[in-house]
C-alpha cells in the first residue's frame, strides 16, 4: 500500500513552518544574525521586523517557502534555546501521530482486503510502516504495537489508539534522551 500524504496533512506542515518564521522575526537583532540559517534569509527576516501590514504577511510567506527548502532542526534548536520555543515539541508530537495514523490504516485496509476475500488477517501480519519503526525505535515493542493495531482494526476503540500514540511517545522519548 502506498503512504501518500494528504493536502490537509501538506498544509499543516507548511503553516508549521509559517509558525517558524514568525517566531524568527520576533528574535532580536543579536539573535537573528547569530542564527543558523543562511546568510540570504538574515536580510529577509530583519526587514520582515521593520515593516507593518499585507508586506509583513508576504515577508513571512516567502521567508517560510524559503525555510521549507533547508533543514529546520538546528533552527528550531536555536529558538529552543534562546526562547524556550515549543515549535520542535509540536512538530514531533505531529510526527509521532502520523505516525500512529500510518499503522492505523496499513491495519485498517489489510484488514478490510482480508474480510473482503473472506479471510482472517493474522495478528501478526507484516507492515511496512512497523518495519520502518523497527530501524528507528530499536526498543520499541513491536508485537505489542501489531497486535493493538489489529485489535483497533477490528473493534474501534479509541483506547487503543492512545495506547499505541504511548508506546511510540515512550520510545521517542527514550531514543530522544538516551536511556
Amino acid at each position: 500500500m502506498e503512504n501518500k500524504t494528504s493536502r490537509s496533512e501538506l498544509k499543516r506542515r507548511a503553516q508549521r513552518i509559517e509558525d517558524l518564521a514568525q517566531e524568527l522575526v520576533k528574535l532580536s537583532v543579536k539573535n537573528i544574525t547569530n542564527l543558523p540559517c543562511p546568510e540570504y534569509l538574515v536580510p529577509e527576516i530583519l526587514a520582515a521586523q521593520k515593516i507593518k501590514g499585507g508586506a509583513k504577511k508576504r515577508l513571512i510567506k516567502y521567508i517560510a517557502k524559503e525555510l521549507r527548502n533547508i533543514e529546520t532542526d538546528p533552527i528550531l534548536d536555536f529558538l529552543e534555546e534562546k526562547r524556550g520555543s515549543k515549535l520542535k515539541e509540536n512538530r514531533d508530537f505531529h510526527e509521532l501521530e502520523h505516525l500512529r495514523d500510518t499503522i492505523l490504516n496499513e491495519t485498517i485496509a489489510a484488514f478490510d482486503e482480508a474480510r473482503s476475500q473472506n479471510e482472517s488477517l493474522s495478528p501478526k501480519w507484516e507492515s511496512p510502516s512497523l518495519a520502518s519503526l523497527r530501524e528507528t525505535f530499536p526498543d520499541l515493542d513491536l508485537l505489542s504495537i501489531q497486535q493493538l493495531a489489529f485489535r483497533f482494526a477490528r473493534t474501534r476503540k479509541i483506547t487503543l489508539n492512545r495506547e499505541i500514540f504511548r508506546m511510540l511517545k515512550g520510545a521517542f522519548e527514550k531514543a530522544k534522551f538516551g536511556i
